[in-house]
């Protein structure tokens, strides 16, 4: 199975200065978001989205939220995987895409979104 790099998504109480501060130094700029039911924004790298920006007033200062890689393995395999892995996880999906996030909680508390695209999960 073979992993691409996706996206790092942070929490923040401020959306507007992140994305400042990541056009400021990075250059990248706001795009497409899919319509997800929490507010947020994507800053985009040419047509990647590398930063996803998840906006929660609870949060005082920026956090990494998750890493996120994709594949072209089936979501189903994936997921068989996950599970063997005994690791706890939780699924999702990209609203309007047809992308299916695995949400698996590392130890230490680190977050891996894993994306797959599937019919059936």
């Amino acid at each position: 199975m073979t992993w691409t790099f996706d996206h790092l998504a942070f929490n923040t109480g401020d959306g507007q200065a992140l994305q400042d501060a990541f056009g400021g130094l990075l250059g990248l700029t706001p795009g497409r978001r899919p319509p997800f039911p929490f507010p947020g924004r994507w800053l985009y790298q040419d047509a990647e989205a590398l930063v996803h920006v998840i906006e929660q007033p609870s949060f005082e200062d920026a956090a990494l939220s998750h890493i996120a890689f994709r594949t072209d393995e089936d979501a189903a395999v994936v997921l068989k995987r996950v599970q063997g892995s005994g690791l706890p996880y939780q699924v999702a999906q990209v609203p309007e895409d047809g992308v299916w996030q695995i949400f698996v909680q590392m130890p230490g508390g680190l977050v891996l979104e894993l994306d797959a695209k599937t019919e059936v999960l």
